[in-house]
């Protein structure tokens, strides 16, 4: 789905906010965005949804772990393991076929070249995620104890494809105590 769509312009999005307006409390409001930004974000493949939520749960999970744990190293540990393993699927789902590529041309193979969906808006979440982790080990900001929240943050669908990426200390303290 794309934002210029008549569905979109005419319903989903009328949609959305009305019920957004419909909810008393800032709880429901995220939890009618979040809803609605899966949905729009599944509309493209719902398979790659997944890595989406897996994302979005490893970082959260990360964030408040690194909230709670004290010792330097540790925390160190954990931010590593965190900023790795989302540049990992980053690196994955978009250099994959240039590294094969690479290699058939360097060493004059011919390894099969992947061909993966590009998961829309890969780069956008993952540095999304990536700035909340940071953010929360520098401790410029609480980790989110709330994972609807945390879930708005990385896939609010009006900046989900376009951007454009917000560092998570910029928007921490509107969603701390929902």
């Amino acid at each position: 789905m794309v934002f210029s769509a008549l569905f979109f312009l005419f319903f989903f999005f009328i949609l959305c906010m009305a019920l957004v307006y419909t909810r008393k409390t800032l709880r429901g409001q995220n939890a009618v965005l979040l809803v609605f930004s899966l949905i729009f974000y599944a509309w493209s493949g719902p398979a790659l949804l997944l890595l989406l939520l897996a994302m979005t749960f490893i970082c959260w999970l990360a964030g408040r772990t690194l909230g709670s744990v004290r010792v330097p190293f540790y925390r160190r540990a954990i931010l590593f393991m965190t900023v790795a393993t989302c540049l990992f699927v980053f690196g994955f789902f978009k250099y994959s076929g240039l590294l094969v590529e690479t290699v058939n041309g360097l060493f004059s193979l011919s390894l099969p070249v992947p061909r993966i969906a590009l998961p829309i808006g890969i780069s956008f979440y993952t540095f999304q995620t990536l700035s909340y982790s940071i953010d929360v080990y520098r401790r410029n900001c609480p980790a989110q104890r709330n994972i609807i929240s945390f879930g708005c943050y990385v896939a609010m669908f009006p900046q989900l494809i376009a951007g454009p990426i917000v560092r998570y200390i910029d928007v921490c303290l509107s969603l701390i105590h929902i």
